[in-house]
């Protein structure tokens, strides 16, 4: 055989081989990141982090309801002075009426 023949088929076999080697890898490779993702997602916390997320609920719950407080309470002192404002505003215009002479 012509040796650039030789070297063509070896060059051939030696990709053939790398291929497959290659493919069988990324396989395994492959696999074994889905047992990982799998392991991660039905991993149950354990006392410490489900300890943690529920002190995490407890303050995001504290704080929304402090916030929500605020709210009401700032909207009622903001009703309470405009009605207090509205009362003395009438009461000036009764005095006013009251003293003119007629």
């Amino acid at each position: 055989m012509n040796p650039v023949k030789l070297t063509m088929i070896a060059a051939l076999v030696g990709l053939a081989c790398a291929t497959a080697f290659a493919d069988e890898s990324d396989q395994s490779r492959q696999d074994r990141m889905d047992q990982a993702y799998g392991n991660y997602r039905n991993a149950s916390p354990g006392p410490a982090a489900r300890t943690e997320n529920s002190i995490k609920r407890g303050a995001h719950r504290a704080g929304s309801a402090i916030k929500h407080g605020a709210e009401k309470v700032g909207h009622a002192i903001g009703t309470g002075v405009r009605k207090t404002g509205e009362a003395i505003g009438h009461g000036g215009e009764k005095l006013e009426g009251a003293s003119t002479p007629k």
